[in-house]
């Protein structure tokens, strides 16, 4: 499993691994014995490594290639690679930065445009939200939707609400009536070990490379504390959002990580078990060491999965796993009966 999750980034962690080489090169004492002609060499080479190499790679990840999106990566890596290349040796290709800050800044003022509509939405937004019977992980990004013209911003800045509102102002909620799916599972102790891992790694990071890379430890202690306050906000939307069937839904929710609304008329049959493993989205959360779900949906059209950070899936496999899966799977199928 853990394999096929390096397997499913790779591009992603190649990005990765050329930018941070690209970041560590221009910290060896190497670099200032060489050359003018040499340094111009490396300079360029790095140019392409982050404004083509890396976004290329980005969006072979993503799976969705754009010109707007291509255009967007290009001129964030060049500003990457303005932040990590000494100024003297950028000097030459100054005219390159300017146009990807142009670029950028024409992209932020449309992208504010539609933060101001946002905004402009929130009150109303809020108390269509205090009206609705459905769980707010669900609720919150449909009626958003309804209300703003959808956009990769807004669902992103709506899972960073719901990030902030579960790390912070959750904790007077009472748990709802459902089936719980980390109970039985190393969930709790898997998150309290990576919790302090995460804090004192980010400790120690930060003292290491605070004098060398000062930009590298600070982004990297904001990173830091952003995960400490994700997890957080993870656990309490798991503990907050149990599997439920109303009005002839079931929601399915992992946390802040997966959630999907599934109308019990679009599924086609429950499985023991599937051969091809491969083509089953798995709705399983963290610490849990099962190697195949309680049960197999298989759905009759495409169900599409609600991912963290506003990105979507479809599957037409869902694995479920829950504390009592024979109790749930009753209950789905007495719901299908009754449609």
């Amino acid at each position: 499993m853990v394999f096929q999750r390096v397997f499913d980034y790779k591009w992603l962690l190649i990005a990765c691994i050329i930018l941070l080489g690209n970041m560590i090169v221009y910290q060896l004492s190497f670099v200032s014995t060489l050359s003018d002609e040499q340094a111009r060499g490396m300079v360029i080479g790095s140019l392409i490594d982050c404004a083509v190499v890396a976004p290329a790679l980005l969006l072979l990840q993503k799976g969705k290639w754009t010109v707007q999106n291509f255009i967007v990566f290009i001129a964030t890596g060049i500003l990457f690679a303005r932040l990590v290349i000494p100024n003297g040796l950028m000097e030459p290709f100054r005219y390159l930065t300017l146009s990807a800050i142009a670029v950028e800044a024409g992209l932020v003022l449309i992208e504010l445009f539609i933060l101001f509509i946002f905004i402009k939405y929130l009150p109303s937004i809020i108390r269509a939200v205090k009206l609705e019977q459905e769980q707010l992980i669900f609720a919150f990004p449909r009626i958003v939707a309804e209300k703003v013209k959808d956009n990769i911003l807004i669902r992103v800045l709506c899972s960073e609400m719901l990030v902030f509102y579960y790390a912070f102002g959750s904790w007077k909620k009472k748990q709802p009536t459902g089936f719980s799916v980390y109970k039985n599972t190393m969930y709790v102790p898997f998150l309290v070990m990576i919790f302090h891992a995460a804090l004192f790694e980010g400790i120690a990071f930060h003292w290491f490379f605070h004098d060398r890379l000062p930009i590298l430890a600070w982004g990297h202690t904001v990173l830091s504390l952003y995960g400490l306050v994700f997890l957080l906000a993870d656990f309490r939307a798991l503990t907050l959002n149990p599997v439920r069937i109303e009005n002839g839904n079931l929601y399915l929710s992992n946390g802040l990580l997966r959630q999907t609304k599934i109308d019990v008329t679009n599924i086609a049959h429950l499985h023991k078990s599937i051969e091809e493993d491969k083509n089953v989205y798995h709705f399983k959360v963290l610490g849990n060491t099962d190697e195949q779900p309680a049960f197999v949906i298989e759905m009759k059209q495409l169900q599409s999965i609600q991912l963290v950070g506003g990105f979507e899936k479809k599957a037409k496999y869902i694995g479920v796993y829950a504390d009592a899966p024979a109790l749930l799977r009753s209950e789905i199928e007495l719901a299908i009966l009754e449609k």
